[in-house]
């Protein structure tokens, strides 16, 4: 199962960071979490740049 972590200009890294780690640690074949976005690259509300997956 492929899971999209739908991530904006200005999101809480918590929000978006703890989804994707908590999510790849499903052993099960198959998953992958990703964030993904509208851009190539989002900053976070601080100033954290991200390059989409």
């Amino acid at each position: 199962m492929k899971i999209a972590i739908v991530t904006f200009e200005g999101f809480n890294e918590i929000d978006s960071f703890v989804s994707l780690h908590i999510l790849n640690r499903v052993k099960r074949e198959g998953w992958k979490a990703e964030i993904v976005a509208p851009s190539d690259r989002v900053t976070s509300m601080n100033i954290v740049v991200v390059h989409t997956q």
